[in-house]
């Protein structure tokens, strides 16, 4: 099978279309479309992008076909007593005090991930900021 194939698999799993997973990703339009099409591998880049929006996806299967398509989760929930004292875990363990803890790679995964969106924030408040400049300027040479 190949990554094509494997998100493909992936995309009918999570009911996705090429233009969501293009989206999503921070794609060019239309390239999970072509590369389906031509059953093409893709780029690294790509790869990296596909794998940073979409969280479950498990990378040794999208990349090799190794493993499960699905990253492995293991949630436990533990309550001290009060209701609003719930800690979620995600792949780590949870010790007798109600504290979790993580592996050193996942806590790196989760500053790249970080790190990401807040380029992508970064970048959407200058577009903003650039279009609310443009919605000024014409407003301007409408009143004129």
């Amino acid at each position: 099978m190949t990554i094509t194939e494997r998100l493909q698999k992936y995309m009918a799993h999570k009911n996705l279309n090429a233009n969501k997973v293009t989206v999503d990703a921070g794609l060019s339009v239309g390239l999970i479309g072509r590369a389906i099409k031509n059953d093409s591998g893709l780029n690294s880049d790509t790869v990296e992008k596909i794998l940073i929006a979409f969280t479950d996806l498990n990378p040794e299967w999208f990349i090799s076909g190794t493993g499960e398509m699905l990253k492995p989760v293991n949630q436990s929930i533990h309550s001290n007593g009060s209701p609003n004292s719930v800690n979620n875990n995600i792949n780590g363990n949870v010790n007798g005090n109600g504290n979790f803890s993580i592996t050193h790679s996942e806590f790196s995964g989760m500053i790249e991930l970080q790190a990401e969106t807040m380029n992508r924030l970064k970048t959407s408040q200058d577009q903003l900021t650039e279009s609310m400049r443009q919605v000024s300027l014409l407003i301007e040479l409408l009143n004129k």
